[in-house]
């Protein structure tokens, strides 16, 4: 029985593994799932039919409507016509009811209208910088997508050391224990050893948490709790970004960013706002064409009468050009001038602001980059170095040369440099992201060759085993 339980769960732990989501699969669950993509797509959607509802005003206005009615007529006076009904009765001809129908056709078409113009412009305006804002919503669901990925990779790491950090000094514990048990040791020995130990399972707990709520934050973006992840592999290239150059980096952020074009997008707009405000000032000028049909007949039985009360039909036709010529309008026009004016000076030092920071976030992303290669190549010696320190420590404090506080510290150093090596290192894959993302070329090319260095693993735990005391 115990074999066939062992046999599941060693089955159970390899499909996990093997069905581990890569970072392809949650950026695909991700585009369909993020509600901030969703509203995005939807906001872009929205804003581009602004372009078709300002142009409509361009467009010829046909209109129809047709009215029937019913009325009744009084004549006063004497002098009428005798009416006779068809069953041979004279009726009063004093009052007369008639029907009828009102048949309406119109024609409007703009011939000048500038403020219309500038609608249009203004529309078309923030029509592409929709397009550029989604461009914009697009890379930042890689960034966010990849952050939190890449964030549960660290967080497992740190699990796994703490979790090993955590059976070092257990194992160093109950060495004390048993020593000063036969006398080796002191009961300040014990204490010594214990409050490490402790400080290990608080780090240890501290470290689940940690990764239970990353693995929530990659929920909030993709809809979905990931339990395995693909782990970056230990042979994942330390390359420097090409161009090696940090101002060429910088100009083709300023040309190809996307939220800076996005901004650039939202001056033209502003621009065209205040020519359609000063638009009031000026005539405009448009056609109108109206056809006129008016069916009329009386309900009163009568079968003889004058004829001009009789059935007939009227119609009439007419083209009508309306100059409309502004002269004064209270001085709202020129407050509204006014009000688009400052909103384009609004609108220019936002895209000042989004150069500057962009601009800023190439440089740094840049340089961290740099740095991080020697960092990460640094962090590898150090946990060298602190290994075989601390098996220098282990074998004095064998002898008593050295105190075991010194071989506790040393562990501690050890955790810690195996903590930094994992915090540069994810910290290197998304400068890489951030500084493509600047220069607005971070694309589903990049995330697919990163996902090349993405291999199924155990924890890292089993994987490098534990240091032992």
């Amino acid at each position: 029985m115990k074999k066939i339980f062992l046999l599941l769960t060693v089955f159970a732990c390899w499909q996990s593994i093997a069905t581990a989501a890569n970072l392809i699969e949650v950026y695909q669950q991700a585009q369909t799932s993020d509600p901030i993509f969703q509203q995005a797509i939807a906001q872009r959607l929205s804003t581009k039919e602004g372009v078709p509802i300002s142009a409509a005003a361009l467009l010829p206005n046909i209109s129809f409507t047709a009215s029937p009615y019913v009325s009744r007529i009084g004549y006063a006076g004497s002098n009428f016509d005798p009416v006779i009904s068809n069953s041979g009765t004279y009726l009063n001809p004093r009052n007369l009811t008639q029907r009828g129908y009102t048949f309406n056709l119109s024609l409007t078409q703009t011939i000048f209208n500038f403020a219309q113009f500038s609608a249009v412009a203004q529309q078309v305006s923030l029509s592409k910088g929709a397009d550029a804002t989604l461009n914009a919503a697009l890379q930042n669901l890689m960034i966010r997508v990849a952050t939190a990925y890449f964030t549960i990779l660290k967080d497992e790491e740190n699990l796994s050391y703490a979790e090993a950090s955590k059976l070092a000094y257990a194992e160093q514990l109950d060495q004390i224990k048993q020593q000063y048990k036969v006398g080796l040791k002191t009961i300040t020995d014990v204490y010594t050893a214990q409050a490490s130990y402790d400080s290990a399972i608080a780090t240890y707990i501290a470290a689940q948490t940690t990764l239970s709520i990353d693995r929530e934050n990659l929920r909030v973006i993709t809809g979905v709790y990931y339990t395995h992840l693909s782990a970056l592999s230990d042979d994942f290239p330390l390359v420097s970004p090409q161009p090696n150059n940090v101002e060429a980096w910088v100009k083709k952020a300023i040309l190809q960013n996307w939220s800076i074009k996005s901004s650039q997008y939202n001056v033209a707009s502003a621009r065209e706002l205040i020519k359609q405000q000063i638009a009031g000032h000026l005539p405009t000028l448009n056609v109108q064409t109206n056809f006129n049909k008016q069916l009329s007949d009386n309900i009163n039985n009568y079968s003889s009468f004058s004829e001009r009360h009789g059935p007939g039909t009227t119609s009439d036709r007419s083209i009508t050009l309306n100059l409309n010529v502004p002269i004064f309008s209270g001085g709202g026009i020129v407050a509204q001038t006014n009000q688009a004016t400052y909103n384009y000076q609004v609108a220019q030092q936002q895209l000042e602001q989004t150069i500057r920071s962009t601009i800023n976030t190439t440089r740094q992303s840049f340089l961290s980059i740099v740095a991080g290669i020697s960092q990460i190549k640094a962090d590898k010696e150090a946990i060298k170095s602190s290994i075989s320190s601390l098996k220098g420590l282990e074998a004095s404090y064998q002898v008593g040369a050295e105190t075991l506080v010194d071989v506790l510290n040393q562990q501690q150093n050890v955790y810690e440099a195996q903590t930094k090596y994992a915090t540069d290192r994810y910290a290197f894959v998304n400068n890489i992201l951030a500084l493509k993302q600047a220069a607005g070329t971070l694309s589903l090319d990049d995330l697919r060759a990163l996902n090349a260095w993405l291999v199924n693993k155990e924890r890292r735990v089993l994987r490098k085993g534990r240091f032992r005391s």
